[in-house]
This record gives C-alpha cells, sequence and structure tokens, in this order.
C-alpha cells in the first residue's frame, strides 16, 4: 500500500490525463462526504482516501477550506478534461430557440 502526505503527490503520480482526472474525482467524492459531515457538525480535522491500494490523509481547518479545495480541484479537474477532449463552442440558429424572445 502506498501512502501520500497530499493530494498532489497522489495526482501527480498518475501518468496521463484521463488517471489524473481519475484520482482528482476520488479526492472531490471523498472531499464531498467530509463536506457532508462537517455540515453536521464542522469539527473537522482530516479527512482520508483509501481506495486499498493508496491512502491519503489531509488536515483541514474548518468546513470552508474543504469547499475550497473542492472548487479548486474542479476547477483542476475541469483543465486536465479541456486539454483531453479540446474546448467545444456548438452554434445554434437562433431560430431554434422556442423561448419568448429567441424564436420568432
Amino acid at each position: 500500500m502506498v501512502y501520500y502526505d497530499s493530494a498532489y503527490k497522489y495526482i501527480d503520480c498518475a501518468s496521463d490525463l484521463r488517471g489524473k482526472i481519475a484520482r482528482i474525482e476520488a479526492i472531490i467524492t471523498a472531499l464531498e462526504t467530509t463536506a457532508l459531515k462537517a455540515a453536521a457538525n464542522d469539527n473537522i480535522s482530516e479527512y482520508s482516501l483509501n481506495d486499498g491500494q493508496t491512502v491519503i490523509r489531509t488536515v483541514y481547518k474548518s468546513a470552508q477550506d474543504v469547499l475550497n479545495s473542492i472548487m479548486a480541484f474542479e476547477k483542476i479537474r475541469q483543465m486536465y478534461m479541456n486539454r483531453l477532449n479540446g474546448r467545444v463552442m456548438r452554434l445554434v440558429d437562433g431560430k431554434n430557440f422556442t423561448g419568448r424572445h429567441g424564436g420568432r
């Protein structure tokens, strides 16, 4: 079993973007569980991610720190997904909109 003292080292050891995205999603899931526990009592000192092969432990001061980490990891995950898939923009004719002002 491999022990990591930070999420950075855990993510950085992935060999490709798909692996990094998967590891970030695992960390976000663990942080969301921690945020739910924090909402109940706001007494968090650490969270742990243990997938059977690796263990990560990180200490936080408050529930807001956990939420800030979730947001940061989501931004990084989106950046990796953009690198992997490319950025896509879909243009749609305004006549296709059935809203109030769009399709007259």
